[in-house]
């Protein structure tokens, strides 16, 4: 009984530590980026988002942050909560709408 009720309390304890966290790919267009802090600004809808680049983020499709231009699509993953510093940017694929 022990056993089972702490087995329970573990599981309902992990989810509340990863509650609001985003599980999935986060996809939006560049409003900016920031050399000093190093974090890149992403629209997402009409909401905007700040995320941190750091020395570990991996990113595909362009060489540095600083040549990503202002409405490029790009896709971000793994963004850790705690720090909002993200484990992958890339610019995403596919043709975007013109009107």
């Amino acid at each position: 009984m022990k056993i089972l009720s702490t087995a329970i309390l573990s599981l309902l304890f992990a989810g509340s530590v990863f509650a609001g966290c985003p599980s999935k790919t986060i996809k939006g267009k560049v409003v900016g980026f920031d050399e000093e802090s190093k974090t890149l600004t992403v629209a997402l809808g009409k909401k905007e988002k700040k995320f941190q680049v750091g020395s570990k983020t991996k990113m595909e499709g362009f060489d540095c942050p600083t040549k990503l231009e202002a409405g490029s699509r790009v896709s971000i993953s793994g963004c850790n909560c705690s720090n909002k510093v993200a484990t992958k940017v890339a610019v995403a694929k596919g043709k975007e709408k013109t009107s």
